[in-house]
């Protein structure tokens, strides 16, 4: 093959394209079918069935983990590889569609894996709330950055395609559970009332309507933990598919869709509180993910809940995630704001008054706080903040924000 230096050589002819690409065919084939991820073309329920291979949830309460298998059954290259893609299944039945392998990088392997999950499991209801306890289960349990990040972005993706309410409710009740007691009877009356164990004869009206009410009631507010709002995923899904009933049928996946909304909106919302710098690249997610699923209306939202309490603070705890990659997207989602919104506060239920931040207020701290000459926050928080006012143009000058500040706390 020629360098690419001879092209630089009056000496040497060059190679005539065709030939050129006779040469290199076989390394452009290689490529082709082998440079495939391990879940290209593959339909979900053969992703599912990789994935039970290869995760398992080990221990028990707070000592739950993954464990990944070091050795597992995956999908064969030509099962994924979309030059075989019309003669997969005849390879499969041939040769086999599956072969056990040493899985040097388990982890990676699942996470190519869940990439997929929201892309095959489309708008179907059933599939995409498999998907959810699948992707939940990685997103609360997994260690890795990487595999949390691809597993919250999937979760969201999946919530989205179903359209299942995420931030529907008032935000400053986002993180509230409902009353155990209330939600127990409602789990017992919903038992009492499953598909597989009504009796046609003792079934009315009536109980129909009980029934309806308890489903209602069970997803009025988040479960307290994040373990049985994935298991009450599961059981509404398998309530819906044996529900012969269309009424019925329609308010279970109701049902099913706010479940999914409460379990993911407590995902992000726990994701995005951390301070471990670690997880900083989890924190970007989710917070991108609360901005793209509830709208312009989340950012004071995340304001209130990335800020540390008062007594934190009081204790030497920064106001704010000290990442200045959390702190420039907050910037710019800020930025973002105008009128009404760029003033707004959400209080949330354990903070005091006197501790509510809007996104005006985030920026002029972050201008007025931040060193001369040494900050990187400081323009575009002063860029953000103009934008914010419908400022005619951009002064970087402070003495303006701290006297609109000052006029601004006094109104307040």
């Amino acid at each position: 093959m020629p360098k690419l230096s001879d092209a630089l050589d009056p000496s040497v002819t060059p190679t005539p394209l065709g030939a050129f690409a006779r040469r290199t065919a076989p390394l452009w084939w290689g490529l082709l079918l082998f440079g495939c991820t391990a879940a290209d073309n593959l339909t979900y329920p053969e992703i599912a069935t990789e994935l039970d291979g290869i995760v398992r949830v080990e221990g028990a309460g707070s000592n739950r983990h993954i464990a990944y298998a070091e050795r597992a059954s995956v999908s064969s290259w030509y099962m994924r590889s979309p030059l075989t893609w019309p003669l997969r299944w005849p390879l499969g039945l041939l040769l086999g569609g599956r072969h056990e392998v040493d899985l040097d990088n388990a982890a990676g392997h699942v996470r190519e894996l869940i990439a997929e999950l929201p892309d095959e499991a489309g708008s179907n209801l059933d599939v995409c709330a498999d998907a959810a306890v699948r992707l939940g289960l990685l997103a609360e349990l997994d260690p890795g950055t990487g595999t949390q990040i691809i597993a919250l972005d999937g979760f969201s993706r999946v919530c989205e395609q179903v359209e299942a309410p995420v931030f529907a409710g008032p935000l400053e009740q986002v993180a509230s559970f409902g009353d155990p007691t209330l939600a127990a009877a409602a789990r017992a009356t919903v038992q009492g009332g499953r598909p597989d164990r009504r009796s046609s004869q003792e079934w009315s009206e009536a109980r129909a309507s009980n029934y309806r009410t308890a489903l209602q009631a069970l997803v009025d507010r988040p479960l307290p933990t994040w373990s049985d709002r994935l298991a009450l995923i599961g059981d509404l899904a398998e309530l819906r598919r044996l529900e012969p009933d269309a009424e019925l049928e329609a308010a279970t996946a109701t049902a099913l869709r706010t479940a999914m909304g409460h379990c993911l909106r407590l995902l992000l919302v726990r994701s995005v509180q951390g301070r471990d710098p670690h997880f900083a690249d989890v924190r970007l997610c989710a917070m991108q993910q609360m901005r793209r699923l509830g709208g312009p209306r989340t950012v004071p939202l995340l304001l209130a809940l990335m800020a540390a309490p008062g007594n934190e603070v009081r204790n030497g705890k920064e106001r704010f995630d000290p990442d200045p990659l959390v702190q420039l997207r907050l910037i710019h989602l800020c930025g973002q704001l105008s009128g009404e919104l760029a003033l707004q506060t959400i209080k949330l239920p354990d903070r005091a008054d006197w501790e509510l931040v809007a996104p005006v207020d985030f920026l002029c701290q972050t201008i007025l706080n931040e060193r001369d000459y040494f900050s990187k926050l400081r323009v575009p928080a002063v860029t953000a903040l103009s934008l914010c006012l419908g400022r005619p143009q951009v002064d970087y000058d402070t003495g303006w924000v701290a006297a609109w500040f000052r006029e601004h706390q006094s109104r307040t």
